[in-house]
């Protein structure tokens, strides 16, 4: 495929790029910890906390993403996709600007719980990219989204050595500020506008993004005719008996499962906490706070390419196959940074090679996590939730998602204190262990699988055309070539009939 000539890839790519803006604004976010502590922590800091209350202030967000995770997802099924991402946006804006007018702690806790509800754009946007891209694109577009986060610490991190906290959230306004105004250019998500039975708007949603060939038109087809059966065999009240029996179905409590698992992982593994810790944990192993500065720069660089690097391999490689490679590489790495730290601290072995060998592997050990394991998680995420449960599904698994990230940010630093740089990895091995194996039996390949493909896969569908009614089909090519028809039309300035319209849907 022509990318550079392919004006729906350019199309594609506006939407990439505000997500990408706001993922590089959650970069800052996630990152803000390890600029903000040094100062807040000392006696001659602009605003003087306790430890305890740093390790609070650095957590707040992920109690207060819970509330996010809860009622974004509702917001997203009713109100569309582009709302939601606007809004996200804006969150992030007043929680900079709090910053950089902070003069007491208690500002800081409120810029840090302001910042956490649009914490569960890392899934919202995931879901986003991957209703807005090519199945042949989607990999390689989330882990370039996956990038920006990488991006935005790696500028909070350098900005560190030269600009103070405040200045730096002051600047971290902007990126959030573009994204706003790229959201404006593009239309409503396709799988929006079919789900709320919009399907006209849908066509042209989705004609915009994918073109009208052949393939675009049969994808358009089945995703109507799929919805339309949908809403066809949930025809009973919506009550609270019915929600229920939702949550029970397997194509909820599989797919939660999975990105449950995943979260778990990705935290444990140090996707999180090493972006806010990192200058803590490479000070407490090599002694030197300059070494430990220049070696978190190298971390973030590291993290850059890894997410570079794994654009391509996310598109050669099957999600199972990264995932669980790089996992078992992550796992082995953690456990060897507890030995070495042990050994070291317990009967001073290896002294003349600690300093250099442990930041060298804990910097593998990054490299690894988001050269696989971050890419094909948060690929995964975004395409194995049904359609119809999306939205309470990004809500119970955001959920999850806040809750892991406040305690491992809250308990790293507490971890460190009492168990050292060797128990808290040793932990998080095992939980990343753990994880893996219980994925290696229940976690489906969703490589190049269009995202009607793998739901019919976790419904246990192996052969869709036989449980599809024919009228829906039919009703579906129907409503489809109509509104193609109507677009042409309407391109070379023929007006239609309205009432020729109403009879075309009315079937």
């Amino acid at each position: 495929m022509g990318c550079l000539n392919d004006i729906y890839f350019w199309r594609q790519c506006i939407v990439l790029f505000a997500n990408c803006m706001l993922s590089v604004g959650t970069g800052f976010m996630l990152s803000f910890p390890a600029v903000l502590n040094p100062d807040i922590l000392s006696p001659n800091g602009t605003i003087h906390v306790t430890s305890d209350q740093a390790s609070w202030i650095a957590g707040s967000n992920g109690f207060s993403g819970v509330f996010g995770f809860i009622l974004v997802p509702h917001i997203m099924q009713v109100y569309g996709r582009k709302i939601v991402h606007i809004g996200l946006n804006c969150f992030y804006v007043l929680g900079f600007l709090i910053l950089a007018l902070a003069h007491n702690v208690y500002c800081l806790y409120a810029a840090r719980i302001m910042q956490g509800i649009p914490m569960c754009g890392v899934f919202i946007t995931t879901i986003t990219v991957g209703e807005y891209s090519h199945p042949k694109r989607r990999g390689y577009f989330i882990t370039i989204k996956k990038t920006a986060v990488a991006i935005g610490a790696l500028m909070c991190h350098s900005l560190a050595l030269c600009w103070t906290w405040k200045q730096i959230a002051a600047f971290a306004v902007i990126p959030n500020t573009l994204a706003i105004l790229f959201t404006l250019m593009w239309p409503e998500s396709p799988s929006f506008l079919v789900f709320n039975e919009k399907y006209d708007e849908c066509c042209k949603s989705h004609i915009w993004l994918f073109g009208d060939s052949l393939q675009s038109q049969r994808n358009l087809e089945e995703l109507v005719s799929n919805q339309m059966e949908m809403r066809k065999q949930s025809k009973e009240k919506n009550n609270l008996k019915n929600e229920i029996r939702k949550l029970l179905k397997k194509d909820f409590i599989k797919p939660f499962i999975i990105v449950s698992l995943l979260t778990m992982i990705t935290d444990a593994s140090g996707r999180f906490y090493m972006l806010a810790y990192i200058v803590q944990i490479l000070t407490d192993v090599t002694k030197n706070k300059s070494i430990a500065a220049y070696c978190t720069i190298g971390s973030d660089v590291l993290t850059f390419t890894a997410l570079l690097i794994s654009c391509f391999v996310i598109r050669c490689c099957k999600r199972r196959t990264l995932l669980f490679v790089t996992g078992t590489i992550c796992a082995f790495l953690m456990c060897l940074t507890s030995l070495i730290t042990f050994l070291k601290s317990h009967f001073n072995i290896g002294g003349s090679v600690y300093w250099w060998l442990t930041p060298l592997v804990i910097l593998l050990n990054v490299f690894t996590i988001n050269v696989g394991i971050v890419p094909a998680g948060f690929t995964i995420l975004s395409e194995i939730f049904p359609l119809e449960h999306k939205g309470i599904g990004t809500a119970a698994t955001g959920t999850v998602f806040a809750i892991l990230y406040s305690i491992v940010m809250k308990c790293t630093p507490l971890m460190m204190e009492k168990t050292g740089v060797e128990g808290t990895f040793g932990i998080y091995a095992i939980h990343v262990i753990v994880g893996l194996l219980i994925l290696y039996f229940i976690l489906n390949e969703t490589k190049d699988k269009t995202l009607q493909q793998i739901e019919n896969e976790i419904k246990g569908i192996k052969h869709p055309e036989q449980f599809k009614n024919t009228s829906h089909l039919a009703g579906a090519a129907e409503i489809v070539s109509a509104a193609h028809s109507t677009i042409r039309e309407q391109e070379s300035g023929i007006s239609i009939d309205k009432s020729t319209e109403n009879s075309l849907y009315s079937r």
